[in-house]
């Protein structure tokens, strides 16, 4: 059965034209399409894929939780892998690599938001991935290439030795999303909650990134 919903924090400025940029050179130079479709989104999911009961409620803790905060911050510094792996009897019996990122390091408000919203949120939906329980497991990511890299992900990995990626954003804005689209976006600023037309319509004010 399908989860539809996610919460992410789509990323802006520096950031995002940086992340967007990689995608597309990983794509053309290597043949590989599992991070392109239509126009790439760069963003760092916080909590789900998910079911409720009430969506009501999930909004009502997405704004309780973001009250708290008016800006959260976070570096971007290189890139690492997700390896998928397959078990029989506590012995791994094959791999894959199949999602490359940029490493994410949050601010110390960043990481309280998603723990802090996190265990809220795991009491009033159905997901199931309790490493979103915990404030330091959780791996806060980009990912630039996925699903279909296994085979070429050796050339793809020397490729990004080239880069040396530095940088550093700002959050102004949770996402819910509903099968990829935006439902609602809560505003840290302003304390608001914005629906589809407003998000799309509005754009929070921008930071000048350091390098």
């Amino acid at each position: 059965m399908i989860k539809p919903y996610l919460i992410e924090i789509r990323m802006m400025g520096e950031p995002k034209h940086t992340a967007r940029q990689l995608i597309y050179d990983i794509h053309k130079k290597f043949r590989v399409h599992g991070a392109v479709k239509h126009r790439p989104v760069p963003h760092m999911s916080l909590f789900g894929p998910f079911r409720c009961h009430s969506l009501r409620e999930v909004i009502h803790t997405i704004g309780e939780v973001g009250s708290e905060f008016s800006e959260l911050e976070y570096d971007i510094d290189g890139f690492d892998y997700f390896e998928l792996k397959k078990k029989f009897l506590f012995i791994t019996t094959s791999s894959r690599k199949n999602v490359i990122y940029l490493k994410i390091k949050p601010s110390k408000e960043l990481k309280e938001f998603r723990h802090t919203l996190a265990k809220k949120l795991l009491k009033i939906t159905d997901s199931v991935n309790f490493d979103q329980d915990s404030k330091d497991k959780f791996k806060f990511h980009a990912t630039i290439a996925m699903k279909d890299i296994h085979h070429k992900f050796d050339e793809i990995w020397d490729y990004l030795q080239n880069y040396d990626i530095k940088t550093n954003g700002m959050c102004y804005r949770i996402t819910l999303l509903n099968q990829g689209k935006i439902m609602y976006e809560y505003e840290l600023p302003t304390k608001r909650l914005l629906n589809r037309q407003q998000s799309l319509r509005r754009r929070p004010r921008r930071r000048i990134t350091r390098k």
